[in-house]
């Protein structure tokens, strides 16, 4: 049989663990028959080169034994017990005894004789094979000609970017031979790597077998840190004898700086090994040392594990797309999973990866990724069900060494072909047949594994392509396939993606992007995100021509950079084109920045109007549009573009442009913030001419904004995919055709804030935050009373006192034990409408916003909450905004009438002791019959509202959702129901202010688990009425991809259906038409018989 006999190292020196090292001889293959030893209780294999050779000169292989050994001349141990299936590769074994040894070690070592014998001329082949040459790749050349180029003129750092796989090892080791380095440091940020690459410059990899160097070059001294030094003379020992030193970014960060600093003196030349991990203020500490030296960072990805970018300038990168059109790389395809429960993660990723496994090529070698040990034994236990595949793990939690190499030994010989690991195995591991790899935890590794998993050698033509399986509804993994395509755009050709279960808007963006010809890799479909942004063309319905826009856009044979690309099936055309432009602060000419410039352009045939959006906003594009539809096209200007803000409730206008004719004179004026109300009064007059307008409001279910100009451009505030931009020019023109749209009307219909010197003599129902302030994690915001104890926003309750129609304004700002009151006063001052917030009471209470400590006073100034009273109005500072129309009565039929028989109607909360005569009780009670999946009570401070009921709605064929139900509860003022109308204000006011939870559904459901448990009075017990934690946890992913459905209800059984006053149904309408008008949400009223 044959077998792979170990390379034989000679050490010189070992102080602690630190070593040198040179290698006397490379590994190599022999022709034999091994026969069983068995002597004195020594077990192994004898091993003849010779079959006339005494026994005593055989080589003798063992096991790890601390017995005497016989005296053989070359003796090979192994870390575990020799058996005959693993003598086909001997590489991982120590020669104990070999002639040589005594010989080499005779020898003083002398750095100097290896330099000296690297005098040859190093030969720059490239490989071919097609043609059977051996040499390196091309990859390797171009990198080992840029690093020579760039110390032909320059020490500063530089930085190589060569993906796994294209031979980056090689590249360091052409580097050192080439150059001669006289002594070089090599800092890796991993134990395995620092073996792992010691032990390639021990045997200059396969360069002399490549052919690029002779074989006459002499072996390098590899010297191996794997302790700090304590003295100089301790590291001028190692340093003085080595032409290599190999060590972790650990050891070298922390060593003082008189060592470090010698080190750099020993070391004309540093090279970093996979870069990408070592932590930036680490490296920037220790490059100052070497700030006189030539530095080669070496990487795999230009981005840290931090996201910064490596620092260095970049002298040569290696694109992923080469990697895989030269074949160092294969296409790996993305399998997904979309499993929300947790306890099912594990199982189903493992599933998928089995089936893969047992189709795929079967020499494939399945790796499950994890990210720690304990995880490791976990999904191992799942693997391990699968006994025909032979499992194994190899990680630090293993503490036996012999068992990772058993381990590391069955999945190199192909007797496993399962392994679960936490490191990826080492980076390094050489291994093509890794093809499959499930992700059971992704941190930031993605970029890395998949090159792993991706490489691809050419002389392994036996081997398919890979598969990377993990779970899309997990945020991380959405987030780290975000991460990977910004970073670079290559991976857009590397990974196809493909799912059983895509998710919505994921899946139609592949399915629009599919449609797209020859798009260009250098910019990215996936990668564009455009603002909403048109100009609109009437065209004659005749077919659009895009391959013509090059006739439309002048100057474009000047342009540097020009890439288009024509989705025919849904009609777009996307061109990025990109233009040097001088600096204006220096006259070099190689000093410049690029000018980029997007235009996307959509032909609605059915509409017959072309869309052309560009990112700079200059011009109107005439010549384009006549290009791709003909002369006949025609800007829409004028009044027709206003129409684009039809449709949209409770507008509030921002800005309002005008243009004024009076006989020959034209006046231009501009009117924002309240002095808004004066120029849409001005907007409808006969001489005027709106020129542009700009506002905010509710369509649809969601806040928007909107933005138009006469002279034919309209916009909003929205960044949005391709796709997405597509369909919004398609909704806003349905809107411009639409000849019954008349855009005074529409103005008629604007909100009209207005500054105010008085507060309205109407009773206030509610106070909520300004916008702002919710857009604001609830961990992040957070108010100090005054005594040093911060309470997050979660747990805060902002609240009217004493609500009247007259007076100042009285609120407060409360947690479950304390409270602070402040009011609000407004008045005229100097001719000016102004507002004042004070506090009540001598403390000094702030708000912690992220790291800014605010006073409370300047805070509540600065974001004034808004106050709404009972006929819909709101008070926001001093700026007042009435509704423009009364909505019509609310209807019986939005009326829920129940039984109250054995509930105190005047008993609102149930407490920790869940009372049985409390309205709260009675509502969740009820709702245990209702089938909902989750019931939460979240009364108290701070409430979403006090009773919570979520159900997982999936139908097949049809958009998954989440159905929300909100009960806000309120007592009776009275022990029987009537028409009261104070029984309605404070509940009405909570039901409108919950409406904000529909913008944030991560929030929202976050919003539970940080109110977990209900504590009062010293005791607590779980808000969840049914359910738990960890479906809240599920429901969190979920609520990623699945739609939000939220309704809301007030619970007041002081109002009697049989006597509800005029006032009553009135407060519950405007109540309806703002939660309807804004956020679309149903809402209903259970009251009384």
């Amino acid at each position: 049989m044959k077998i792979k006999l170990p390379p034989l190292d000679v050490n010189y020196l070992k102080i602690n663990e630190n070593t040198v090292s040179r290698r006397i001889f490379p590994s190599k293959e022999i022709e034999t028959v091994p026969m069983p030893y068995n002597k004195d209780g020594i077990k192994g294999f004898l091993i003849k080169e010779n079959e006339n050779e005494p026994e005593n000169n055989s080589i003798l292989v063992v096991g790890p034994t601390k017995k005497h050994l016989p005296n053989f001349s070359n003796i090979i141990r192994l870390e575990i017990e020799p058996a005959m299936e693993i003598l086909a590769n001997l590489n991982d074994g120590e020669w104990l005894s070999h002639p040589q040894i005594d010989v080499s070690k005779a020898v003083t070592p002398d750095p100097t004789v290896v330099i000296n014998s690297w005098d040859k001329p190093f030969t720059y082949q490239e490989e071919n094979n097609d043609k059977g040459v051996t040499g390196l790749r091309s990859p390797q050349i171009g990198a080992l000609h840029a690093i020579h180029s760039h110390w032909t003129v320059s020490n500063d750092p530089a930085t190589i970017v060569m993906p796994t796989g294209t031979g980056k090892t090689e590249t360091m080791l052409s580097a050192l031979v080439s150059k001669s380095c006289t002594k070089v440091l090599i800092i890796v940020p991993t134990d395995a790597l620092r073996s792992q690459l010691a032990n390639k410059f021990r045997s200059l990899g396969i360069l002399k077998e490549l052919g690029v160097v002779p074989h006459v070059f002499e072996y390098p001294y590899v010297g191996v840190l794997k302790t700090k030094p304590q003295t100089i003379a301790e590291l001028d020992q190692i340093f003085n004898i080595s032409n290599v030193i190999v060590t972790t970014i650990h050891i070298a960060g922390q060593l003082p700086q008189d060592l470090q600093e010698r080190m750099a003196v020993h070391c004309p030349y540093l090279f970093i090994d996979e870069a990408h991990h070592i932590a930036a203020q680490t490296w920037r500490t220790l490059k100052e040392k070497f700030k006189r030296n030539k530095i080669l960072q070496f990487t795999a990805t230009p981005f840290r594990n931090d996201d910064l970018i490596v620092d260095g300038k970049i002298i040569f990168k290696y694109p992923l797309r080469l990697a895989l059109k030269n074949g160092y790389f294969k296409k790996i395809h993305f399998k997904q999973i979309n499993e929300f429960d947790e306890t099912r993660v594990d199982i189903a990723i493992a599933e998928k990866a089995i089936a893969q496994l047992r189709e795929d090529n079967p020499k494939h070698i399945l790796m499950a990724r994890v990210g720690n040990t304990a995880k490791a034994e976990e999904v191992f236990k799942i693997y391990d069900k699968y006994p025909e595949f032979n499992p194994v793990q190899i990680h630090t939690g293993i503490k036996s060494k012999a068992k990772r190499l058993e381990a590391k030994q069955a999945i190199l010989s192909g007797k496993s072909r399962i392994v679960v690991c936490v490191d990826m195995l080492g980076e390094g591991f050489d291994l093509p047949e890794l093809k499959i790899a499930a992700f059971h935890d992704i941190r930031k590794s993605l970029a890395v594994t998949l090159q792993l998993a991706g490489r691809f050698t050419r002389a392994r033509s036996d081997l398919g392509e890979a598969t990377f399986i993990a779970n899309v509804a997990d945020l991380d993994v959405r987030n780290e396939l975000k991460r990977l395509y910004e970073q670079d755009s290559d991976w857009n050709a590397l990974l196809e993606e493909s799912s059983e279960q895509a998710i919505g808007q994921q899946q139609s963006l592949q399915d629009f992007a599919k449609d797209f010809v020859n798009f260009p890799d250098d910019v990215p479909l996936r990668n564009i995100y455009p603002a909403t942004s048109t100009a609109i063309y009437k065209t004659d319905g005749g077919p659009w021509h895009p391959e013509n826009f090059e006739k439309g856009i002048s100057g474009i044979k000047k342009l540097d950079k020009v890439y288009h690309s024509v989705n025919p099936v849904q009609n777009t055309l996307v061109i990025v084109t990109a233009q040097k432009v001088p600096v204006d602060w220096i006259k070099v000419n190689d000093v410049f920045n690029w000018d980029w410039e997007l235009y996307i352009l959509f032909w609605d045939s059915a509409q017959k109007l072309l869309f052309i959006h560009s990112s700079s906003n200059a011009g109107y594009y005439q010549s384009l549009a006549e290009a791709i539809c003909g002369t006949s096209v025609e800007l829409i200007t004028e009044s027709k573009v206003f129409r684009a803000l039809s449709g949209i409730n409770r507008l509030k206008l921002y800005n309002v442009g005008l243009k004024k004719q009076l006989g020959r004179l034209i006046s231009f004026t501009s009117h924002a913030g309240s002095d808004v109300g004066t120029g849409i009064s001005e907007a409808q007059k006969t001489n005027v001419i709106k020129s542009n307008i700009f506002g905010v409001g509710y369509e649809k279910g969601e806040k928007v904004s909107i933005g138009c100009s006469r002279k034919g451009r309209i916009w909003s505030r929205r960044v949005v995919n391709v796709e997405e931009l597509a369909k919004w020019f398609s909704f806003i023109g349905k809107k411009i055709l639409d000849e019954t749209i008349d855009t005074d009307e529409i103005l008629k219909g604007t909100l009209r804030p207005k500054p105010v010197s008085a507060r309205p003599a109407k009773v206030p129902i509610r106070i909520d935050w300004p916008h702002n302030v919710y857009s604001v994690s609830e961990n992040e915001c957070k108010f100090d009373f005054g005594d040093g104890d911060y309470a997050q926003m979660h747990l805060l309750e902002l609240e009217l006192k004493n609500p009247s129609v007259s007076g100042d304004i009285e609120f407060s700002i409360a947690s479950e034990q304390k409270s602070i009151d402040f009011t609000l006063t407004i008045k005229k001052e100097n001719d000016n409408n102004v507002y004042k917030i004070n506090k009540i009471g001598m403390v000094s209470p702030n708000v912690r916003l992220g790291s800014k400590i605010i006073d409370a006073e300047m805070f509540l100034y600065v974001n004034p909450p808004t106050i709404w009273f009972a006929d819909g109005s709101s008070l926001e500072g001093n700026i007042y905004t009435e509704l423009n129309s009364n909505p019509a009565p609310f209807p019986d039929e939005k009326i829920d009438v129940w039984d109250w028989t054995g509930v105190d109607i005047k008993k609102e909360s149930q407490g920790v002791g869940k009372d049985q005569d409390s309205i709260q009780y009675k509502v969740i009670e009820k709702l245990k019959n209702e089938n909902f999946d989750v019931i939460i009570n979240d009364d108290g401070k701070g409430e979403a509202a006090d009773v919570v009921a979520i159900r997982i709605v999936e139908s097949a064929g049809e958009q998954n959702y989440i159905e929300v139900n909100l009960y806000h509860c309120k007592y009776s003022g009275q022990t029987t129901p009537g028409s009261r109308i104070s029984d309605l204000y404070e509940v009405c006011g909570q039901a409108q202010r919950s409406a904000h939870w529909k913008e944030d559904p991560y929030r929202f459901f976050s919003h539970f688990l940080r109110r977990e448990p209900l504590k009062r009075s010293g005791q607590e017990i779980s808000r969840f009425e049914k359910g738990a934690k960890g479906d809240m946890d599920k429901i969190i992913k979920m609520s990623e991809v699945y739609d939000l459905r939220l309704s809301i209800f007030i619970v007041q059984p002081g109002v009697s259906k049989a006597v509800i006053s005029v006032e009553q149904r009135k407060l519950l309408a405007v109540t309806e038409s703002y939660l309807l008008e804004t956020l679309e949400l149903p809402f209903r009223a259970i009251i009384s018989a």
